[in-house]
């Protein structure tokens, strides 16, 4: 015979929705979106001297073996990501629409960490190999 816990109790699928902060989080991601994408390339076009319309891999300043601006950079795209993840932690136990909004904090950590740890990887791979 299965025991149920009275303390759990099964809720519809959308429940914990909301259509308004799912458009916020929409915006949210693309304002950040554009701001790492511009940041990015602000960082490396006026700070590294990278140019803009140059075809290769990667930039030759990522073969400079020392801690650039760019990587600081980075860095802080990725603490800004795990920061939305823990977000989304929080979000889902605190938030009046816990599903939209730890979907929404959860999906732009991902993504942050992401693209920062991916561009940090080349950076590591570009420094390695030499060019």
């Amino acid at each position: 015979m299965q025991r149920v816990s009275r303390s759990e109790t099964p809720i519809a699928a959308t429940d914990g929705l909301s259509p308004r902060r799912d458009r916020m989080w929409g915006w949210a991601g693309a304002v950040l979106g554009i701001a790492v994408g511009v940041g990015s390339a602000a960082v490396a076009i006026f700070v590294e001297g990278a140019t803009a319309l140059q075809s290769s891999p990667y930039p030759p300043f990522f073969t400079t073996r020392r801690i650039l601006a760019y990587d600081v950079f980075l860095g802080a795209v990725v603490v800004v990501g795990a920061a939305f993840g823990v977000a989304a932690i929080v979000l889902a136990r605190r938030s009046r629409f816990p599903r939209t909004d730890a979907m929404g904090a959860a999906l732009a950590g991902t993504i942050l960490m992401l693209l920062g740890s991916a561009l940090l990887l080349t950076r590591l791979v570009a420094v390695v190999r030499g060019a």
